[in-house]
């Protein structure tokens, strides 16, 4: 399992039990499938964390939003949502979708900003990690006709 971030005290968003079910959500908006981990099973949580942290509208808006999440679970099903089957904790989330939209289409960014950014899903989908340089990316050479347009138009300053 990859090492997970480290969120200073001082500036974690969730509890421990709101990490929890935030882990066994982002599972269910990106599962294990065909060779690749789910988002809950990296430990995308920390990395949300430090996203909302420092900003109290979305930080609010997390918490209302996994509130919502367990509260729901709890009326309808009288289990945590953790305790739910995979179908019943996906009907639950398209109902929350529905009431919570903002939410939950902050909830989607973040998962997805997080996973496809996650070093170890980068090589799974193809892209080769490395730093810029010393290596570099390989550079097309510049295409100097591009600049002819420029070239053509008249000075943008004036003349002294």
């Amino acid at each position: 399992m990859p090492k997970e971030v480290k969120v200073p005290e001082q500036r974690k968003a969730f509890t421990g039990l709101q990490a929890i079910l935030l882990a066994h959500v982002i599972n269910r908006i990106i599962p294990a499938e065909d060779g690749m981990p789910g988002a809950g099973d990296l430990g995308l949580t920390s990395e949300i964390d430090l996203a909302v942290g420092d900003l109290a509208p979305l930080k609010r808006l997390f918490l209302a939003g996994l509130a919502q999440i367990e509260i729901e679970a709890h009326r309808s099903n009288g289990k945590g949502f953790n305790e739910l089957s995979p179908e019943k904790q996906d009907r639950l989330l398209k109902a929350v979708e529905g009431e919570y939209p903002e939410f939950f289409q902050v909830l989607v960014q973040q998962t997805y900003n997080s996973y496809y950014t996650n070093p170890t899903i980068l090589p799974l989908i193809g892209y080769e990690v490395r730093p810029p340089q010393p290596q570099g990316y390989p550079m097309k050479p510049f295409d100097d006709s591009l600049l002819d347009n420029v070239r053509k138009r008249a000075p943008m300053y004036r003349q002294v």
